[in-house]
Protein backbone atom coordinates (compact mmCIF):
# COMPACT_ATOMS: atom_id res chain seq x y z
CA UNK A 1 0.00 0.00 0.00
CA UNK A 2 1.19 3.40 -0.84
CA UNK A 3 2.19 5.97 1.86
CA UNK A 4 -0.43 8.07 3.54
CA UNK A 5 0.47 11.65 1.59
CA UNK A 6 -1.32 15.00 1.47
CA UNK A 7 -3.98 15.87 -0.56
CA UNK A 8 -1.50 18.03 -2.79
CA UNK A 9 0.62 15.65 -3.36
CA UNK A 10 -1.98 13.13 -3.98
CA UNK A 11 -3.34 15.31 -6.49
CA UNK A 12 -0.20 16.18 -8.56
CA UNK A 13 0.75 12.24 -8.93
CA UNK A 14 -3.13 12.00 -10.15
CA UNK A 15 -2.56 14.45 -12.47
CA UNK A 16 0.66 13.18 -13.53
CA UNK A 17 -0.38 10.74 -16.20
CA UNK A 18 -3.43 9.96 -17.97
CA UNK A 19 -5.84 7.65 -15.45
CA UNK A 20 -9.08 5.72 -16.99
CA UNK A 21 -10.97 4.71 -13.94
CA UNK A 22 -14.69 5.03 -12.74
CA UNK A 23 -16.06 7.08 -9.79
CA UNK A 24 -15.80 4.09 -7.33
CA UNK A 25 -11.94 2.89 -8.43
CA UNK A 26 -10.64 6.69 -8.22
CA UNK A 27 -12.18 7.30 -5.03
CA UNK A 28 -10.42 4.15 -3.51
CA UNK A 29 -7.08 5.48 -5.28
CA UNK A 30 -7.60 8.77 -3.63
CA UNK A 31 -8.87 7.55 0.23
CA UNK A 32 -5.95 4.91 -0.06
CA UNK A 33 -3.19 7.79 -0.61
CA UNK A 34 -4.70 10.24 1.79
CA UNK A 35 -5.47 10.10 5.73
CA UNK A 36 -9.23 10.40 6.98
CA UNK A 37 -10.71 10.40 3.16
CA UNK A 38 -13.28 7.94 2.77
CA UNK A 39 -15.89 7.27 -0.35
CA UNK A 40 -19.20 8.86 0.03
CA UNK A 41 -21.82 7.29 -2.69
CA UNK A 42 -23.86 10.74 -3.84
CA UNK A 43 -27.21 10.19 -4.83
CA UNK A 44 -28.76 12.40 -7.86
CA UNK A 45 -31.92 12.61 -9.81
CA UNK A 46 -32.08 13.92 -13.24
CA UNK A 47 -34.97 16.20 -14.57
CA UNK A 48 -37.00 13.18 -15.16
CA UNK A 49 -36.52 11.99 -11.88
CA UNK A 50 -34.54 8.88 -13.23
CA UNK A 51 -31.79 8.11 -10.11
CA UNK A 52 -28.34 7.94 -10.46
CA UNK A 53 -25.13 7.52 -8.11
CA UNK A 54 -21.55 9.43 -7.55
CA UNK A 55 -18.77 8.31 -5.85
CA UNK A 56 -16.29 11.04 -4.26
CA UNK A 57 -13.89 11.38 -1.23
CA UNK A 58 -14.52 13.19 1.71
CA UNK A 59 -13.42 13.70 5.17
CA UNK A 60 -16.45 14.95 6.65
CA UNK A 61 -15.74 18.49 5.26
CA UNK A 62 -14.03 18.83 1.98
CA UNK A 63 -14.66 16.76 -0.99
CA UNK A 64 -12.45 15.26 -3.67
CA UNK A 65 -14.10 14.56 -6.67
CA UNK A 66 -11.35 12.97 -9.43
CA UNK A 67 -13.66 12.27 -12.25
CA UNK A 68 -16.21 15.20 -12.27
CA UNK A 69 -17.40 14.34 -15.84
CA UNK A 70 -18.41 10.50 -14.64
CA UNK A 71 -20.78 12.42 -12.37
CA UNK A 72 -23.84 11.97 -14.89
CA UNK A 73 -26.26 9.30 -15.47
CA UNK A 74 -25.51 6.63 -17.93
CA UNK A 75 -27.89 8.14 -21.21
Amino acid sequence: MAPKTTITRALLEWESKPRKMGCVAATKWFCKRVQRFRPVRLTRYTSTGRCFQHVVATDGVIRIDLVPGMDSPDE
